[in-house]
């Protein structure tokens, strides 16, 4: 019942008086935080969308002024294809021709001019590595197959030793002697767009700081300088996503791009399907008066509701929940027998709560004077069982009496030996009377004692002092109710008079076991088992079987047989604790 009480004191808890009047409150303003709330989004997405549109601009500008850069070299490639034939015959004078237009725009790194095989016929910026020849390149394989005019990838250019990407046009023979024009392949002019210096063109006062800018191609992504920020944002990036997103002219938000989350990808192409320009940056809503305008909508809600609920919490528990405490401690007082107490600080609470207090006050007395005569009345009934045990023992203790002095006059030895069962019996059940009789609490018997008691008589009656038969008794502490006890005791009794009688024959001396554990999940077993000669097929099917079974079924489990631990025969129950006795 106690556990009962606790453990509605603990729900209670979870449901208590301020925590529901906050609930109320709750439910009250939450029209205007849902509101609040959805205004607040609204902004949020809005201002989102401005910062994605900026990224857009930006990247659109990006893209145009690469693409410029691409055009003027474009423009000066063409320049170079018109005249190549007078430049390739003068190499000195070309490598001044190209030195002069390679200086006059900060973004082109480079411009050589290659013959039909590939060799390098001058350069404004002479080969690091003496490479000279370009045949295996496969924008000039492209030219040479009779394409116009090709951009390469982004690669490290061999002469600028820069990351470039080349303009090339192809190259045809000088015209003929009648002015006829040719189409013959004489070789391929490159033009080398520096892409660090083209990101220099980019506006960067649409970005933030930590905006980076990097070049898209099926080799990977270039990060181009212009940032501060060491960590590259690109490293991973999925180049082929993005750019079969781009397209030219028009900047796309990109998805699966692989750049870390929460930032947001904008892609432009600049080649179809092979160089293009992406933006990644956080779209940050947050860092300008419209972000704190977002921030406001839904905070100054909410902070007002946290306000109120604030003040309630704090009005509860000055004005209700501390006199509530005080009278729940002194109903525990009271609930540990202390009904003398009368609470007089609750005199100083409200109206209501004094109230209260002086009728738990009254519930006290009431139960003080309940209680006595309650004690009084229990005093009385135990009184009275314990004189009832004690005289049927005593009653008992008559009939085994009376059974050996007719088992003495009797000269047949069967019918003594069964004389002699039936008071083994008798013992057994006078012997948990007197067990009761004997305890401060009559729901209950200790184990442990009862059975070294139980198997001392036994062995008194069965043996003799002299018998050299050892009866040991391995018991766990362990209560059992007089309704199991008793079942228990003819139990062991049967099985021990079983012992004695059938497994020792032809030996003067044995031991038997005595045996009773019981596990975590209140089941135990009882059994008794002895070094004999094992099991007797006469024994098996008599009297003393017939009673374990009964005695067994009374348990609440069910008679077994085996070889025991000792080697001999061994009876066994195993059966469920009753609890009937804590109720």
């Amino acid at each position: 019942m106690l556990g009962g009480v606790s453990e509605a004191l603990e729900n209670g808890s979870r449901r208590g008086l301020r925590i529901q009047l906050l609930a109320v409150l709750v439910l009250a303003l939450m029209p205007l935080l849902v509101l609040s709330s959805v205004q607040g989004l609204m902004e949020y997405e809005q201002q989102r969308e401005r910062e994605i549109d900026r990224l857009h601009a930006a990247a659109l500008t990006a893209s145009e002024a690469i693409t410029a850069a691409f055009s003027r070299a474009d423009g000066k490639a063409g320049a170079i294809a018109s005249w190549s034939f007078a430049l390739m015959d003068d190499p000195a004078a070309c490598e001044r021709t190209l030195q002069h237009m390679t200086q006059a725009d900060d973004t082109v790194s480079n411009i050589a001019v290659l013959d039909a095989e590939g060799g390098l016929v001058c350069s404004a910026v002479p080969p690091a590595n003496n490479e000279r020849n370009f045949s295996s390149r496969d924008w000039f394989q492209a030219l040479r197959d009779g394409a116009d005019r090709t951009h390469s990838d982004v690669v490290f250019g061999a002469m600028s030793q820069r990351q470039v990407v080349l303009t090339v046009r192809r190259l045809r023979a000088a015209p003929a002697i009648d002015g006829t024009e040719s189409d013959t392949f004489a070789g391929v002019v490159a033009v080398a767009t520096d892409m660090n210096a083209a990101a220099r063109l980019v506006r960067r006062e649409r970005l933030s700081a930590d905006a980076q800018i990097a070049l898209i191609s099926r080799q990977g992504a270039l990060k181009l300088e212009g940032n501060d920020n060491n960590d590259d944002l690109f490293e991973n990036v999925a180049v082929g996503t993005l750019l079969e997103q781009a397209r030219p002219g028009e900047a796309i938000r990109a998805q699966g791009t692989g750049v870390r989350s929460g930032y947001e990808v904008i892609v432009a192409s600049l080649i179809p399907e092979r160089l293009g320009v992406a933006i990644a940056a956080p779209a940050r809503v947050f860092e300008n008066w419209s972000g704190i305008s977002v921030i406001s909508t839904f905070a100054i809600p909410a902070l007002m509701t946290l306000l109120v609920l604030v003040c309630v919490w704090v009005a509860v528990d000055y004005f209700i929940l501390r006199w509530l405490t005080y009278l729940q401690r002194i109903a525990q007082l009271y609930a540990a027998g202390r009904l003398d107490l009368v609470p007089q600080r609750a005199r100083k609470a409200p109206r209501e709560v004094a109230r209260l207090a002086a009728v738990m006050e009254q519930m006290a007395a009431s139960l003080d004077e309940q209680r006595t005569e309650l004690a009084d009345a229990v005093d009385q009934r135990s009184g009275l069982l314990r004189e009832i045990h004690h005289r049927v023992k005593n009653n008992l203790q008559v009939i085994v009496s009376l059974l050996n002095l007719q088992s003495g006059r009797i000269s047949d030895p069967a019918a003594a030996e069964a004389l002699m069962d039936a008071r083994r019996r008798i013992n057994a059940l006078a012997l948990v009377h007197r067990s009761l009789y004997e305890t401060d609490d009559l729901r209950f018997i200790e184990v442990a004692p009862f059975l070294n008691d139980l198997i001392r008589n036994l062995g008194d009656v069965l043996g003799g002092h002299d018998s050299k038969i050892r009866v040991d008794v391995d018991c766990e502490e362990l209560a059992l109710s007089p309704d199991q006890a008793a079942p228990m005791a003819l139990f062991v009794t049967e099985a021990v008079t079983n012992a004695f009688k059938h497994a020792f024959s032809g030996r003067e001396s044995g031991r038997i076991l005595v045996r009773l554990t019981c596990g975590e999940d209140d089941q135990c077993l009882i059994s008794i088992g002895d070094d004999g000669t094992g099991v007797n097929p006469s024994a098996s099917a008599g009297t003393g079987s017939s009673l374990m079974h009964a005695f067994a079924q009374q348990l609440g489990g069910q008679f077994e047989t085996r070889v025991s631990e000792l080697g001999g025969y061994e009876a066994a129950v195993a059966f469920p604790i009753s609890k009937s006795w804590d109720d």
